[in-house]
């Protein structure tokens, strides 16, 4: 269940953005000042980015936020005068990056970004259906009969997508994306996603996993790991571009459908 508990359940830290025009909060009168610079104005889905970040004095601790601190922000420490940051974003829309330095004698100097993201060639994921999974209509909740449907899997499925680890390093890993709702005794086990804003370039993969949940905790891994997720790849469709996408995996009884856009 390591993918279960490390992807699904586990808290991530959100996505990241910029913007060419910046905006000063002020140096206390101390001199010590900052400029911004991002490679982009117009980044699209899942695109890497960078923001050069100029001070006049060594910087010796960075702060950035993508909310204006409310919620904290991320530090770095030790840095010279002239360093990049580095951001990519998967959510549409006008994104605010706050950046704070502060030098050798404490002095704060903080300026923001504004960047727009486009779609690019991001496919959207519009919905997803389980055909079949592993012990599909078995019973995997043993306290109840055969005869009553609440002895059926209660299905939630989810999706890990690879995103940068920090701001200094274009490192990756996946990380929770989505998680969907729960559908009880197996149901429709079909999902309309649609409404959720997911895009992701074609070029990049998804972690799937699938489980049985009992009151909010995974129960049962559906896909009889390890492993406990399979990976759905995008880059054989890029020329035919088809509204869905079939996925077997015979060795498990693993079959699903993704629905998906493509952009024009």
């Amino acid at each position: 269940m390591k993918i279960l508990k490390c992807v699904i359940f586990s808290i991530i830290y959100c996505c990241y953005s910029c913007s060419s025009e910046d905006q000063e909060a002020g140096d206390g009168g101390s001199g010590f000042e900052i400029s911004l610079n991002s490679s982009t104005t117009n980044p699209s889905i899942d695109e890497e980015f960078t923001v050069n970040v100029t001070t006049n004095e060594t910087t010796q601790a960075v702060w950035v936020s993508l909310d204006n601190f409310t919620t904290g922000g991320y530090t770095v420490q030790n840095l010279d005068n002239n360093f990049n940051l580095r951001f990519n974003f998967d959510q549409l829309g006008q994104k605010t990056i706050y950046i704070r330095c502060k030098n050798a004698n404490g002095s704060v100097a903080e300026k923001h970004l504004n960047i727009n993201i486009q779609r690019g060639n991001a496919i959207k994921i519009n919905g997803l259906q389980v055909i079949s999974f592993y012990n599909v209509n078995s019973s995997y909740d043993p306290e109840y009969p055969n005869t009553n449907p609440n002895h059926l899997a209660d299905l939630q499925f989810g999706f890990a997508k690879s995103k940068l680890g920090d701001f200094l390093n274009s490192t990756y890993s996946y990380r929770r994306w989505f998680l969907s709702p729960i559908i009880e005794n197996q149901g429709t086990m079909t999902w309309d996603v649609s409404g959720q804003n997911l895009f992701i370039n074609p070029s990049k993969s998804l972690l799937f996993t699938l489980a049985d949940i009992d009151d909010n905790i995974a129960g049962a891994d559906l896909l009889n790991g390890p492993p406990d997720y399979r990976i759905l790849s995008f880059s054989n469709y890029t020329t035919t571009k088809p509204n869905s996408i079939t996925y077997s995996y015979p060795e498990i009884n693993l079959e699903i459908k993704l629905n998906i856009e493509w952009a024009n």
